[in-house]
């Protein structure tokens, strides 16, 4: 078993591609196909088949016609970088030593080069996970072939800066290489001429005890210095060297005592660079003096009352999506210029539906992304509305609602979690920053907002990993022996994980464990560091603070429970892993998150009180004709003004009532029956049109308003018995006449009741330029559907030469 576990430690299992049977290679049709692309084409159709569907983005359309364009765009820097967000920390570090190497390099070299503290199982392991994604591809004979830009998603591979051969080509002069020599204490070469100064430095530099005699001689400014060279990106900025005067640039100095010593290499007149060889030397001579094994698990108790906690965070979650297109049903959100809602506004719609404001914002983005909200109306006026979609998303079930929403979090590449970083600071007790990190933190805690801003989050391609990575651990905190995290792209797939020690919690038949929150961060940055914010610091994100906010909308979703200091998975968490849509997580929910009722208790104050929520029609027609009690509550009341709007979108009494009798489980009081007659009674008995404005009626009632202090105002003037006329508006004449306690109806100029209530408004989502023509376009119009159109089996037909299965989607595909 130990040995079993420790065999996959690096990602993988089974025997190593340089000891299978390799297959036959096609001739190209130039010669020889060249090295990575007859590395790909050796490969078996079975192992060919599976790096495909490991890596989708190489067959999107125009699928490859050949191994030298599937090999050109394997070697991709976003391609590469897709497959190698996949891995684990040791598999990264063994396909960024590869980088170092170069490909094609051999077993044995790579070997020499991981260092004794990578033991030949572990290696091994390491291989066979590169080799299912097309990283590195070994050979019968142990040599291993990749892609040739395999270094570009790494920036500087291993933290490496160029070779002493290079830089002495830049700025570096003979005189300086034969003073480098003296202080290194190394004797000059025989040879003649700056290349053998330069191979004569190299080889000083490269030896860990010469580096480690000259750094021991470092005061601590120039150890300060050295360090801050080792961590940076790239070169480091010094004035003054050279010029023999150092008061103005106090680095200067500890700059100078290292160019001496071969420790710091001019790049241009003031950038210095760690060379290559003394990086090395100061490693003990090797790229990865450690390979860090997973951290530990803290594995508790399941949590008794977890279940009935998620289904209530996704009945909160799918209610108060509810809610918000209700509200935007025929009043939109109008924006500010900066494209966002207003604070104002997004508070009032949040304290409505009982939701932290970052809460809604989080809502509001994740309704965007799904297809149901959109932004639209004329330049100046912009507005957030809903879709013509909207109208069938609900009044489908809730649970579909629900599991909408959870497939656009799953999915979407906006960083909707970002919305909920405030509620979690970054720790002061944080471990020793790169340097430079400190001032990076500060100027991005300058430019976050204080307040939740929807519509304004950035696109970030690890997104949706991040959420996947932290499902499967609190799904399963041991990855099972044959994969491990589910990739981003296709998620019955498993990724290159390194498994723990011990069966997996499905093997053993045990509920979802809770995790310690406090061990999650370290572990998921172990397993995807690709994807999660550097531990050590150095980037816009916080490690830490970004753990906790992806789990926060995972738990307001439901998808998860938190409790305190641990955490399990929700509702729906396994079904997500094992990639269902959002049919399968709609069905896996529909018990547990009902539809909403269309029943409604109604008071004799005429109160109307539905405590768990209504269904999206049956509260939107009750919105038309009551008015919402407090905010966030199930409450509505009916009033005069209430019936009176219903009564101005054209309903009529009897249609209210058979309203109310139909969804309430309460006899209707009597009070409401008078009141209902009464309002109905008095509605209309005023009539308002244009001619300018006229007024008809009860004669009585006309002639009262002519003579009323608001008829003088508006200049209002009887022309015959029962009708009066104005040189105001509509509006103006209608708004005095109800201020005086009336019920006027609006009327067309042919005398049809003219409804005054606001109509439903639905914004159509433009599609952004580079989207026009394309029929695959997602529902949000931030990203057309990339899925390939050609399945993996049918692109290794088309790659040997063979017949591909005569299918639409194929066809189109082949044809480019």
């Amino acid at each position: 078993m130990t040995g079993a576990v420790e065999t996959a430690t690096l990602g993988g299992s089974g025997s190593p591609p340089w000891r299978r049977a390799a297959c036959p290679r096609p001739p190209f049709r130039g010669g020889p196909l060249p090295g990575y692309a007859a590395a790909l084409s050796g490969l078996s159709d079975a192992a060919l088949r599976r790096l495909l569907a490991r890596r989708p983005d190489l067959l999107s359309p125009p699928a490859p016609a050949s191994f030298p364009e599937l090999a050109g765009r394997a070697g991709m820097p976003a391609s590469l970088a897709a497959a190698l967000r996949t891995l684990d920390l040791g598999t990264l570090r063994l396909a960024e030593l590869l980088a170092v190497l170069g490909p094609p390099a051999t077993v044995a070299d790579l070997a020499a080069a991981a260092g004794p503290r990578l033991d030949p199982a572990r290696l091994e392991a390491g291989l066979a996970a590169l080799a299912e994604l097309g990283i590195a591809l070994p050979d019968p004979e142990g040599t291993i072939s990749g892609p040739p830009g395999l270094g570009a998603p790494f920036g500087r591979p291993g933290r490496l800066g160029p070779p002493v051969a290079e830089l002495a080509k830049v700025g570096v002069s003979a005189e300086r290489l034969e003073r480098i020599l003296a202080n290194l204490g190394v004797p000059r070469p025989p040879g003649t001429g700056k290349a053998a100064l330069a191979r004569a430095v190299s080889a000083a530099l490269a030896d860990p005890e010469v580096v480690a005699r000259a750094a021991a001689g470092a005061d601590p400014d120039a150890r300060r210095l050295l360090d801050e060279a080792l961590a940076a990106n790239g070169p480091i900025t010094v004035m003054g060297v050279g010029y023999g005067r150092f008061a103005g640039y106090p680095d200067a100095e500890p700059a100078s005592w290292l160019l001496e010593r071969g420790l710091l290499l001019p790049v241009t007149y003031s950038q210095l660079v760690v060379p290559r060889e003394a990086a090395l030397g100061l490693r003990g001579g090797l790229v990865f003096p450690d390979w860090p094994a997973p951290p530990p698990v803290q594995l508790l108790d399941p949590l008794p009352d977890g279940p009935a906690r998620a289904v209530a965070a996704a009945t909160r979650a799918v209610v108060a999506a509810e809610g918000v297109c209700a509200r935007l049903d025929r009043e939109p959100l109008a924006l500010v210029r900066a494209g966002t809602v207003a604070v104002r506004d997004l508070g009032r719609l949040a304290r409505d539906l009982d939701l932290a404001d970052e809460e809604l914002a989080l809502l509001v983005d994740l309704l965007v992304e799904s297809g149901v909200l959109a932004v639209g109306g004329p330049f100046g006026q912009r507005s957030l509305g809903l879709r013509p979609e909207a109208d069938a998303w609900l009044s489908a079930s809730r649970s579909r609602r629900w599991a909408d929403l959870v497939a656009a979090w799953c999915s979407a590449d906006l960083a909707v979690e970002d919305h909920l970083v405030a509620r979690h600071p970054a720790s002061t007790e944080a471990p020793a920053r790169r340097p430079g990190a400190a001032r990076r933190e500060a100027a991005s805690r300058d430019a976050t907002p204080d307040r939740a801003r929807p519509l304004a989050g950035r696109r970030l391609a690890a997104a949706a990993a991040r959420r996947r990575a932290q499902l499967q651990v609190l799904v399963d905190p041991s990855p099972p022996a044959g994969g491990g995290v589910d990739g981003p792209e296709h998620p019955t797939l498993g990724s290159a994980t390194l498994p723990l020690r011990g069966a997996s919690l499905r093997e053993a038949g045990l509920p979802h464990a809770a995790v310690g929150i406090a061990g999650l961060a370290r572990l998921l940055a172990w397993r995807q560091p690709m994807v999660w914010p550097d531990p050590a610091g150095g980037g816009p994100d916080e490690l830490e603070s970004t753990v906790r906010a992806v789990l926060d909308t995972a738990s307001f979703l439901g998808v998860a429970v938190v409790d305190g200091d641990r955490a399990q998975a929700g509702l729906g968490a396994a079904a997500v892993l094992a990639g269902a849509g959002p049919t399968d997580l709609a069905e896996l929910a529909a018990e547990a998150v009902p539809d909403g009722p269309d029943r409604f208790l109604l008071a004799g104050d005429l109160t109307v009180v539905a405590p768990g929520g209504l269904a999206p029609r049956v509260e939107t027609r009750l919105a038309g004709l009551a008015d919402r009690e407090a905010a966030g509550s199930g409450t509505w009341r009916i009033s005069d003004a209430s019936l009176r709007r219903a009564f101005d979108e054209s309903g009529t009494a009897d249609e209210v009532l058979e309203f109310l009798r139909r969804h309430s489980s309460t006899p209707l009081p009597q009070a409401l029956e008078y009141l209902v007659a009464d309002v109905a009674r008095r509605h209309g008995r005023l009539r308002v049109g244009g001619a300018t404005t006229y007024l008809r009626g009860d004669p009585a009632m006309v002639a009262g308003a002519v003579r009323s202090a608001a008829g003088r105002r508006l200049g209002l003037r009887e022309l015959a018995p029962g009708v009066a006329v104005t040189g105001r508006s509509q509006r103006e004449l209608l708004a005095a006449l109800r201020k005086a306690g009336e019920a006027p109806l609006a009327e067309e100029p042919d005398g049809s009741p003219r409804p005054e209530g606001s109509r439903p408004v639905r914004h159509v989502q433009r599609v952004a330029p580079d989207r026009l023509g394309r029929a695959a376009a997602a529902a949000n119009g931030h990203a057309a559907d990339r899925r390939p159109q050609l399945d993996p089996a049918a692109a290794v037909a088309r790659l040997r030469g063979r017949p591909v299965p005569a299918t639409g989607t194929d066809q189109s595909a082949a044809r480019g």
